[in-house]
């Protein structure tokens, strides 16, 4: 299924309207190489920055997750994949998640659109989401603050890792 998310009233024409859509290897492949070495690391948590290629050829396949272990969605800029969030289900009623954005389009509501759409949709209602973020990754821990899918809470922390629970609700509005 394929989402458009546009600026809404009132706000300005950047970032442009995103096609949220389900991955594909070619999608995939084309984003992991277009972010940096730091992206990635952060990204997995690894404690070094990893090259595009070594991160394709040991994840792909946990990238490219799909019913009914998971979901992965990217984020389109016209045809270019600018954001992938993965959902792996953990066991029934819990799913983990994972973004990456492209360095180019960072700060630019690619997290959030995918947030929104992928986890608004019916099949997630009732589910708890869990995310481990860096510590001194602000912006994540703040894109999980400010959304608006159900309640943040911090339910495990230490120098390396924090993790966060989101217990989602009603589908909302723009979920397909």
């Amino acid at each position: 299924m394929t989402a458009v998310i546009a600026p809404g009233v009132g706000e300005p024409a950047v970032p442009p309207a995103f096609v949220i859509t389900p991955a594909t290897r070619a999608t995939v492949d084309e984003l992991v190489r277009t972010c940096s070495p730091e992206s990635l690391r952060r990204r997995f948590l690894r404690p070094a920055p990893l090259d595009p290629e070594a991160v394709l050829e040991r994840y792909r396949r946990y990238l490219l997750v799909g019913p009914p272990a998971g979901a992965a969605a990217v984020a389109l800029a016209g045809s270019t994949p600018v954001g992938l969030l993965n959902l792996v289900v953990e066991r029934d009623g819990e799913v983990e998640a994972s973004l990456l954005v492209a360095d180019a389009w960072q700060h630019r509501h690619v997290a959030t659109s995918l947030l929104t759409v992928e986890l608004g949709r019916p099949r997630w209602v009732g589910w708890t989401v869990s995310a481990t973020v860096e510590p001194g990754n602000l912006p994540v821990r703040q894109l999980l603050a400010r959304q608006r899918l159900g309640p943040c809470r911090l339910v495990g922390r230490d120098p390396s890792a924090w993790d966060y629970a989101i217990h989602l609700g009603e589908p909302t509005a723009s979920s397909g």
